[in-house]
């Protein structure tokens, strides 16, 4: 056991009482600041929540004044210096409770062995999207979800989205802004610039997205290659025109 001033180890219990005497109570003070046993004992004693509960209900005013400040900042700068995670809680433990002393009687403090349990909630992921379009939401059993927009500013707006598949991906195509008459096609990239066709189509004299024609031309259609593959879609003319960019 540790001592203090030559005699034997008091009692750290009298301290966290304080029914020990102001004499003894600073010499216990002055000897706890370098006695890292101690301080663990300190800690110790507030294992018992159940019975410092009836000690909080019963026990009168502290005779003597609890530990000053002083000896608080003291603690809590060892307790940031000690090397493992589980002495630094009990240490910061120990501080809290000198704190809970100096307000007056015990009170309760429970501290256990377990790790700290920190929840960590899920990130929001906000996606920009043009207003004229509006996002579609990815289904619960992980149906189609968004690929992506073609640029701001274009003639044609174009949005896919895809439907990862055992066989590769089913896509649909949004197009605004398209007048005809003209053949289309939708072609899907890979990042090693391989090219496959998802689907090819007719545009009427009419238009689809444009003035006097307000619906968006939707079509679907199907690519062996997985959405993790895919660098970007682009959709032609006949012609060979690119009328839009579609990437991530």
């Amino acid at each position: 056991m540790s001592e203090v001033s030559g005699a034997p180890h008091t009692d750290i219990a009298a301290y966290v009482l304080g029914v020990l005497g102001e004499e003894d109570h600073a010499r216990f003070e002055a000897h706890l600041l370098e006695c890292p046993e101690c301080q663990v004992e300190l800690v110790e004693m507030y294992h018992l929540p159940d019975i410092l509960d009836m000690v909080k209900k019963s026990w009168p005013d502290p005779p003597v004044k609890g530990p000053g400040p002083r000896v608080l900042r003291m603690l809590l700068a060892d307790a940031a210096k000690a090397g493992r995670r589980r002495k630094i809680i009990r240490l910061a433990t120990a501080a809290a409770a000198l704190v809970l002393i100096v307000g007056g009687p015990l009170t309760v403090l429970s501290v256990t062995d377990r790790e700290p349990v920190i929840t960590q909630a899920a990130p929001s992921v906000v996606t920009s999207v043009p207003t004229s379009t509006p996002p579609r939401e990815t289904g619960p059993d992980g149906g189609a979800a968004p690929f992506g927009w073609s640029e701001a500013g274009n003639a044609v707006a174009a949005e896919v989205t895809v439907q990862e598949k055992e066989w590769g991906s089913a896509v649909e195509l949004e197009l605004r802004g398209l007048t005809g008459p003209m053949t289309c096609q939708l072609f899907a990239y890979s990042h090693g610039g391989d090219a496959y066709v998802v689907n090819n189509w007719s545009v009427p004299s009419k238009g689809y997205g444009v003035p006097g024609s307000p619906d968006p031309l939707v079509v679907t259609g199907s690519t062996a290659l997985q959405k993790a593959d895919i660098e970007r879609f682009e959709v032609h003319k006949q012609d060979g025109t690119v009328l839009a960019i579609v990437r991530r």
